[in-house]
């Protein structure tokens, strides 16, 4: 089957780069004939302007390198939802991917192409762990909203990545996706972008709200662990922090899965965390985006690793049990093999 992704690809965070390859590569090894949608997000870097400037420059060459080598082909480049409606990829079968695609806070004006609202009546409509990020529509617009639901009524199937999503869907759109993995977890291993992997005795920090309670109390985890810490993502040199400027995918990957700790804040810094059977704890922001990590986390029996701040560590020591990662791999074995059988069913 001829297939055309729309997803995040586009992306200086490694994670959305992560769950385009896996949902691709997945796709490509069962047969099929997979391209990338190419339209993009615009991601605006809250930092100064000399820095943005590097950083852009760098991270543009990293995602182009990795795009090339590594992606099914793109499609040509479109610029708005018009631009693909008047000249839609010619495929059997539309695919949104995972992230949060479905969160048009984050889409903004692109946010129709991501609900498919393109392209001829008869291609075939399915989503795949779609994330509204979210547990609550905040999208206040009724029109809008009721546009919304009559795109997801001509998908074929639905699913979305957390639970959170799929009682938002029957909430607000009155329809019931089911709930399968990122897609990163789609493949058991990623050597192909790692290589061998070195462990370190090191804790990795990959943190993306860098709160002043992570800079007060890191050095508390690493006193208790007795290891250096380094942090993965930072323009800039932390005190008592080995330093590490914005890493491409294969060192990302093999920085988490050579830690002897992961801290992490992010949805794929636990994801990876899991897929490499590290010990490691993740922060909740106490803000709309949690959900997708409690929910990743509860499904995996990893209650205990869930902190609402640093702090919190001096006052139970639940988070230095190691992690019973049978448990952890009898559970994600049944969610992997449901996931994959439901991308199968549905593609046939």
């Amino acid at each position: 089957m001829k297939i055309a992704v729309i997803t995040y690809h586009y992306s200086s965070n490694n994670g959305a780069t992560m769950q385009t390859y896996g949902l691709c590569r997945f796709l490509k090894e069962q047969g099929h004939d997979v391209c990338i949608i190419d339209i993009r997000q615009d991601e605006n870097w809250n930092v100064p302007a000399h820095i943005r400037i590097a950083k852009f420059l760098i991270q543009e060459r990293r995602i182009e390198k990795f795009i090339k080598k590594h992606f099914p082909p793109l499609t040509r480049r479109y610029h708005s939802i018009e631009d693909l409606r008047n000249d839609p990829p010619k495929v059997d079968c539309y695919i949104v991917g995972s992230d949060q695609t479905w969160n048009p806070d984050i889409s903004k004006e692109l946010y129709l192409a991501y609900f498919l609202d393109f392209g001829d009546e008869n291609t075939r409509r399915l989503s795949y762990a779609s994330s509204f990020g979210v547990k609550e529509w905040s999208f206040n617009n009724k029109s809008a909203t009721e546009h919304i639901q009559a795109c997801l009524e001509k998908f074929a199937v639905l699913s979305v990545r957390e639970q959170d999503g799929a009682d938002l869907c029957e909430r607000t759109f009155h329809l019931r996706p089911i709930v399968v993995l990122d897609p990163s977890f789609l493949n058991d291993r990623y050597d192909e972008l790692t290589g061998k992997i070195k462990e370190k005795n090191q804790i990795v920090c990959y943190k993306l709200n860098k709160t002043k309670d992570f800079f007060e109390n890191v050095h508390y985890v690493k006193e208790k662990l007795g290891l250096p810490a380094v942090l993965l993502n930072e323009n800039y040199p932390k005190k008592g922090l080995k330093y590490c400027f914005n890493p491409g995918v294969s060192k990302w990957l093999r920085a988490i899965g050579g830690a002897k700790f992961v801290i992490t804040d992010s949805f794929h810094g636990a994801v990876f965390s899991i897929m490499f059977k590290r010990q490691f704890i993740v922060t909740l922001n106490r803000d709309s985006k949690d959900s997708r990590l409690v929910n990743l986390m509860r499904s995996m029996g990893l209650e205990n690793y869930l902190v609402d701040n640093l702090v919190d560590l001096k006052y139970s020591e639940k988070w230095l049990k190691p992690i019973d990662y049978k448990k952890v791999e009898e559970k994600k074995k049944i969610l992997v093999r449901e996931s994959r059988n439901y991308l199968i069913d549905a593609l046939k």
